[in-house]
């Protein structure tokens, strides 16, 4: 069996981390790496990675996350954010300055700028800017799952949080975070388990393929 199909085995929600087994920062590193490389729409990664290994944030995080054990037992807490539309307006120095890196000579931005506007604003069926930002979350998201197990390290997507709570605590704790900047895709718990793994359950592939 190849090594990315034992992680994909390797792989499931872990519930209760060791507390005593903290992750190397060069893993960490590999991890968040994982995330960087992921592809984004129109190549504008729209997300930031808050790493969280302080015991007393994760703490206060807990309780806005339902209590779940993974966030204090864990050894690291990723916390993936999302640009929200305001990042994404013309004079916006994010997107001129991510748009431009793909331009030669840095040309033309206004138009290019533009141009990913014009589609933000075609997006329909209860879509919205802030909507598709997040969705580019869940991507980087994922391989950084899958790159935490490659490396043998267990770990939790947690979607279960008060919003606005989290957001609360990242501005006592990060003076120059703006929540009109950015909202939250995802929680990510990073560690080594307690317990033994529990069994994977899936549909069969010709239950979720169809091929034409």
């Amino acid at each position: 069996m190849d090594k990315l199909t034992q992680a994909f085995n390797f792989r499931h929600a872990c519930k209760v981390f060791d507390e005593n087994k903290k992750i190397p920062q060069e893993e960490v590193n590999y991890i968040l790496e994982a995330g960087r490389k992921s592809p984004s729409s129109f190549g504008l990664e729209p997300w930031h990675f808050i790493v969280v290994s302080d015991d007393k944030i994760k703490a206060a995080l807990k309780p806005v996350c339902f209590e779940q054990k993974q966030i204090t037992t864990c050894s690291h807490l990723v916390i993936v954010l999302y640009r929200k539309a305001g990042q994404f307006t013309l004079q916006s120095d994010y997107l001129r300055k991510t748009v431009a890196r793909n331009l030669p000579n840095n040309t033309d931005i206004d138009s290019a700028c533009q141009y990913f506007i014009n589609y933000s604003q075609s997006l329909t069926d209860g879509h919205d800017l802030n909507h598709w930002s997040e969705l580019q979350g869940y991507i980087a998201s994922t391989n950084m799952l899958t790159a935490a197990a490659y490396l043998g390290i267990d770990s939790c997507a947690i979607g279960g949080f008060e919003h606005d709570k989290v957001i609360e605590i990242l501005e006592q704790v990060l003076p120059q975070f703006n929540r009109n900047d950015f909202g939250i895709t995802l929680c990510l718990a990073f560690g080594y388990r307690k317990n033994q793994q529990s069994e994977q359950i899936r549909w069969s592939l010709d239950e979720i393929a169809t091929f034409l």
